[in-house]
């Protein structure tokens, strides 16, 4: 019970405030963990919901790639949505700053460099700042062998979704 009080409070809590991070052990880990190209799950949990959910997985993150400005900054980045993924690209050279490409139907999460900071590591909580200010928090796991991902929207629903194509931080 009082895990479960714990996993409640930490959805719900505010995500740090992303500020000048020096690049530590756990942040690091944090930036190899949320680096993916992760896709909505529909229903429950099983190797073939995995499965579909990732299938095109690789094409929409080449696409994504192909409509990506010329000169990727604050700016254009949020004109950049993925179609049906999250697409999340840590910046080497910025402890704790990301770019966010979340898909077209999740329209409460802003497109463009964000950031992000570890909660509580154990339990896999993130705190994600999107490109708009807004604070989200992330949750990362594994069902099996498959990444997953948790995100408290803004109205409280939980959105679950499973990392599909793993990206490598942008230098």
């Amino acid at each position: 019970m009082h895990r479960a009080l714990l996993v409640v409070f930490c959805l719900l809590a505010s995500p740090a405030a992303a500020q000048t991070l020096a690049a530590t052990p756990e942040l690091t880990r944090a930036s190899q963990a949320i680096g993916a190209v992760w896709r909505p799950l529909e229903g429950a949990i099983t190797a073939d919901s995995l499965r579909a959910a990732c299938a095109g997985a690789e094409q929409e993150m080449q696409a994504l790639d192909a409509a990506m400005p010329a000169e990727l900054n604050e700016t254009t980045a949020t004109r950049v949505r993925g179609l049906r993924g999250l697409h999340i690209i840590p910046l080497t050279g910025t402890p704790g700053a990301a770019y966010f490409f979340p898909p077209l139907r999740m329209t409460w999460f802003s497109s463009g460099l964000g950031a992000y900071s570890v909660i509580n590591e154990a339990e896999g909580f993130i705190g994600i700042r999107d490109a708009a200010g807004q604070e989200l928090a992330f949750q990362i796991g594994r069902a099996g062998s498959h990444p997953m991902l948790r995100i408290r929207r803004p109205t409280g629903e939980i959105v679950t979704l499973t990392g599909c194509q793993p990206i490598a931080p942008l230098e």
